[in-house]
């Protein structure tokens, strides 16, 4: 029996960068509550991003934010990871000689940034629904880094292989997005968040279920023996998981959801 489903926000759920859903989705993930089936959100989003998706449902899922380094539920953080100071600011020196991206720094309660381009920040504070702010120097939040994100104008691969040639060996690079590249600790993925929650509740990768689209998406894809890359997915990350599923655009993931839905109830009647 399912008892376990983790989904990706941007390009699985929504276009990069949306926060509106179809309402059904709020339903069908109430009844898979209801019958004792744990949910999360898993995202490059902060939690008060992914709140923007899921605020009606805040108090019942669990938000696996900052790529896992953030573990939320309710409003309160269960669990958090930071990337460590002298990497962190040895990185973030490293980080103003590359041209071509506007840095961002995650912590526990927010976004930080000191780029001064105006459309950026509405990007991070307004279309994403970050909280947090404009600082003189992010240098000053590195005790407590969870994540850095990189935007990148001219599409994310190109920075992403400047900083795995110097950095793979030392923290988790990946690209979240198409023009996102996110910089983690390597204990915190969305693959080591959805082994917290299956070790937390008992629960087996046979009876979790997750859904992605990109590189972040992959290391929780090898947590769930199902496993769903959305259509838009490059060959790549479809080939980790067992499944493709429709785009957002015709709402697959909510399919799947209604079919589970329909599983997990008819298992709770018949008692396997």
């Amino acid at each position: 029996m399912i008892r376990l489903i983790v989904t990706d926000i941007d390009g699985t759920l929504v276009p990069e960068g949306g926060s509106y859903v179809n309402p059904e989705y709020m339903s069908v993930i109430r009844g898979l509550l209801d019958l004792g089936v744990q949910f999360a959100a898993a995202s490059g989003r902060q939690a008060s991003s992914i709140d923007a998706v899921f605020h009606e449902l805040k108090d019942r899922i669990y938000y696996l934010g900052d790529n896992g380094a953030c573990i939320q539920k309710g409003g309160v953080t269960v669990k958090e990871v930071r990337m460590g100071r002298e990497d962190t600011l040895q990185l973030l020196k490293e980080l103003r000689e590359i041209s071509g991206q506007r840095l961002l720094v995650s912590v526990k309660e927010g976004y930080y940034t000191d780029d001064p381009d105006e459309g950026f920040r509405r990007l991070v504070f307004e279309e994403y629904k970050g909280v947090g702010g404009v600082v003189e120097h992010v240098e000053d939040y590195a005790d407590a880094c969870i994540k850095l994100s990189l935007y990148c104008e001219g599409g994310a691969r190109g920075i992403f292989d400047q900083l795995s040639d110097h950095w793979k060996e030392r923290f988790a690079i990946n690209v979240s997005g198409a023009r996102w590249v996110d910089i983690n600790s390597f204990e915190s993925t969305k693959g080591s968040a959805v082994q917290w929650l299956q070790e937390t509740y008992g629960i087996t990768p046979e009876e979790t279920v997750v859904f992605g689209d990109n590189y972040n998406d992959i290391s929780m894809m090898k947590r769930a023996v199902r496993s769903y890359a959305s259509e838009l997915s490059n060959e790549e990350i479809r080939a980790h998981a067992a499944h493709v599923v429709p785009s957002y655009e015709k709402d697959g993931v909510l399919m799947v959801l209604k079919e589970i839905l329909e599983e997990v109830r008819h298992e709770k009647q018949s008692g396997t």
